[in-house]
């Protein structure tokens, strides 16, 4: 795969790509707010050792946070919407690429 090729593929067919370069980029968002959040509930909860390298890393380590403990059920619930989303959009772009 070429950038001409790339390029080429994103020309003719903007109408397709743009909607699920947007979903990817809003689950991506949503992904990193969840992690954000379970960083906020692991301080909250005083674990140190899950907070502090949460508010860095984000979802790296927010997420199995989020499914060990049962209080960060809302940042468990936005990183898998969130990871749902963008796993959606890559899979219809390779899908996408391959069929056009």
């Amino acid at each position: 795969m070429t950038q001409d090729a790339l390029i080429q593929f994103y020309l003719s067919n903007q109408w397709l790509v743009l909607p699920l370069f947007l979903l990817l980029v809003v689950g991506l968002a949503v992904f990193w707010f969840g992690g954000l959040i379970a960083a906020l509930v692991a301080l909250g909860n005083r674990d140190w050792l899950w907070g502090i390298p949460s508010i860095f890393l984000g979802p790296l380590t927010g997420l199995p946070y989020a499914l060990r403990h049962h209080e960060a059920a809302y940042a468990k619930m936005l990183m898998l919407r969130g990871l749902a989303m963008m796993l959606a959009a890559l899979l219809l772009l390779l899908l996408l690429w391959f069929l056009l």
